[in-house]
């Protein structure tokens, strides 16, 4: 896969901030971060099945803790997180983590 093609495609991936969720990272002493939105550029996040993407520079999460999803109608969901992984910004691809979910 060319690197323009991953530009490409990580760039289609981000411009999909389908709904105005709200996600928080919950340590596992407790203590919240966030929130990343949509609307808190450039802090926003895209949440999938298995993984969220945070466009932010630093993120204080890590194996264990919590990703609570808050959507648009008010319903939470929580996933663990499993694993998170820092990309640099990359051409028109914005910095941003990778964070590996698994559903509580």
């Amino acid at each position: 896969m060319s690197l323009e093609h991953v530009t490409e495609h990580l760039s289609v991936e981000h411009s999909r901030n389908t709904a105005a969720d709200t996600v928080y990272i919950v340590r596992i002493d407790g203590t919240r971060f966030g929130p990343y939105s949509p609307e808190f550029e450039p802090c926003s996040t895209e949440v999938e099945p298995n993984k969220a993407l945070i466009y932010e520079v630093t993120l204080n999460a890590g194996a264990g803790d919590t990703l609570e999803r808050i959507r648009a109608d008010g319903s939470v969901e929580t996933y663990l997180i499993t694993n998170t992984h820092f990309q640099p910004q990359m051409a028109s691809v914005e910095a941003h983590y990778t964070v590996r979910l698994r559903k509580d």
